[in-house]
C-alpha cells in the first residue's frame, strides 16, 4: 500500500516514516521542494508533482509550524493558523475526486483547551482558547473528504516524549545539569505518548478499518507536571530543586507559556482502550528508561 505523507521532517514525520516502511508501506514524503526520488508540491501557486503517488491508499497530513516555537504574536498566530488550514484544505480540495481510502490528519489535546483535573475523551466537548479553535479549524478544515470511500480520522496528539525533539530533549539540558525542576505549582496534569507507543498506534488505526474520527493519542496514564519533574531528574539521577515559577513563565513565554506549561489537561485514550490497542510504554518511568537509554547509546 502507498502512503502520501505531508510535513514527514517534524518529529513524528521522522519516526513514522521508517517505521511504516520496515512494516511494508511504500511512503512518499510530499517536499516544498523539487526531488527526484519524492513527490513534491508547490502552494503558491498551487501545484502537485506527485510522481508514482498521484493514487495513494493512505494520506497522512501532518504538516504544521511548531506551535511551541516563539511568543504567540497576532502574526505569529495567524501563521500557526495557515500553516495547518491552508495546507489541509489544499489536499482535501485535491484529492477529493480522487478519494483515498484513509485520510489521516494531525489535530492535538489542545482541543480540550485547560480542563483541570476533569478527565476528558474523545466525546469531551472543546476548550475556548486559542488552542482550543486552532484545533477545532484543523479538524473542521479536513472533514469534507470523509465520505463512503474514505475513512476520515483526526490524531489528538498529547506531547510526545522521544530522544529526537519535542518537550522532553528541551528539558533534558536543565534537568542533566541538576537545574531542573517542577513548573508553577506543578499541579497540572501533563498528558503524553512515547513516540513508540504514537508509531504503533497509528499501525493500529490503519489496521482498524472501524475507528473513526478523531482518537486521541496519549498515554492512558498522564501525570502531573511534579510528577513528571521528579520521574525525570531520578532517571537522571540529578537534584529536582529549581521550580520555574509561574510569573517566570508568563514574562519569558506569554500566552503560549501560560497555554503550553500552566495549563493541564487529563486525557484518555478511550477509542485505542475500546478497540483493544495496547500500550507497551503506558508508564512514565519506563518511556523515560526507554528514551534516555536511547539517548545514551
Amino acid at each position: 500500500m502507498k502512503i502520501l505523507m505531508i510535513g514527514s521532517s517534524g518529529l513524528i514525520g521522522t519516526a513514522l516514516v521508517p517505521y511504516l516502511q520496515a512494516q511494508g508501506f511504500e511512503v512518499g514524503r510530499l517536499l516544498r521542494y523539487k526531488q527526484d526520488n519524492h513527490p513534491y508540491w508547490n502552494i503558491d501557486p498551487l501545484c502537485f508533482h506527485l510522481n508514482s503517488f498521484s493514487h495513494p491508499d493512505i494520506i497522512i497530513n501532518l504538516a504544521g509550524e511548531n506551535i511551541a516555537n516563539g511568543r504567540w504574536t497576532e502574526k505569529k498566530k495567524r501563521q500557526l493558523i495557515d500553516s495547518r488550514i491552508t495546507t489541509t484544505k489544499h489536499l482535501v480540495n485535491y484529492f477529493k475526486n480522487n478519494p483515498p481510502k484513509l485520510f489521516i490528519n494531525a489535530s492535538a489535546i489542545g482541543f480540550y483547551g485547560n480542563s483541570g483535573e476533569t478527565v476528558v475523551d474523545e466525546e469531551s466537548v472543546a476548550g475556548d482558547e486559542f488552542v482550543s479553535e486552532l484545533a477545532k479549524q484543523w479538524e473542521k478544515s479536513c472533514e469534507p473528504i470523509q465520505s463512503s470511500k474514505t475513512r476520515l480520522i483526526k490524531l489528538r496528539t498529547g506531547i510526545v516524549l522521544s530522544k529526537q525533539g519535542g518537550a522532553l530533549a528541551k528539558m533534558l539540558p536543565a534537568f542533566k545539569f541538576g537545574l531542573g525542576g517542577k513548573i508553577a505549582s506543578g499541579k497540572q496534569i501533563m498528558s503524553w505518548i512515547d513516540i513508540n507507543d504514537l508509531c504503533h498506534a497509528i499501525l493500529f488505526i490503519i489496521n482498524q478499518s472501524p475507528l473513526t474520527g478523531a482518537i486521541n493519542l496519549v498515554s492512558p496514564n498522564p501525570v502531573t507536571n511534579q510528577v513528571f519533574s521528579k520521574a525525570l531528574s531520578k532517571q537522571l539521577s540529578r537534584p529536582c530543586l529549581f521550580p520555574l515559577p509561574s510569573f517566570m513563565v508568563k514574562l519569558l513565554f506569554g500566552e503560549m507559556g501560560e497555554a503550553l506549561l500552566l495549563s493541564s489537561t487529563n486525557v484518555q485514550p478511550q477509542k485505542l482502550l475500546d478497540a483493544g490497542f495496547q500500550f507497551e510504554y503506558a508508564q512514565l518511568s519506563d518511556s523515560l528508561l526507554k528514551q534516555l537509554t536511547q539517548s545514551s547509546s
